[in-house]
């Protein structure tokens, strides 16, 4: 019995560590295209929220500064940036990726939202040997970063 007691612990401990571990971006190509497939099943009932511990400091810290400054509210980013929009219905998705020396990648996300024809680019940067999101570009009809609109209130 106390076998078993103590390996339920284990297995505790260890989910839970396993759970609560950092995102781990290997292929930023294969990272963005899961999140668009995890997004397209949500449409379907399936509860899925994308990371947010992916962002390199830069982006991690304007993302810390607009929640502290919302205090509780709805802060500068009123969109989910992935979808360019608070609703979406996605599909006829492409994903490509573009190297820009060993640390750099692009990654594009072409979709149809809704009714929009929408492009996103993704920035990646290798830090450490860890894969991070530094920048996302939107090249709608009203282009935007998500640095930019993270800063609405500066």
């Amino acid at each position: 019995m106390a076998k078993l007691r103590v390996t339920a612990a284990a297995c505790s401990i260890f989910c839970t560590l396993a759970l609560s571990a950092a995102t781990r971006i290997n292929d930023p190509k294969t990272f963005v295209s899961d999140v668009y497939r995890q997004l397209i099943a949500s449409q379907s009932g399936h509860e899925y929220t994308p990371p947010d511990d992916i962002y390199s400091a830069r982006l991690a810290k304007l993302f810390r500064d607009d929640r502290r400054k919302a205090k509780g509210e709805v802060g500068c980013l009123e969109i989910l940036f992935w979808v360019n929009g608070q609703d979406y219905a996605i599909s006829d998705l492409t994903v490509t990726s573009a190297d820009h020396g060993p640390d750099r990648k692009t990654v594009t996300a072409r979709f149809m939202n809704i009714d929009r024809r929408e492009e996103i680019r993704f920035d990646f940067l290798r830090n450490g040997g860890r894969w991070l999101l530094d920048e996302v570009h939107s090249t709608s009809a009203t282009p935007w970063t998500l640095s930019g609109l993270l800063k609405c209130s500066q």
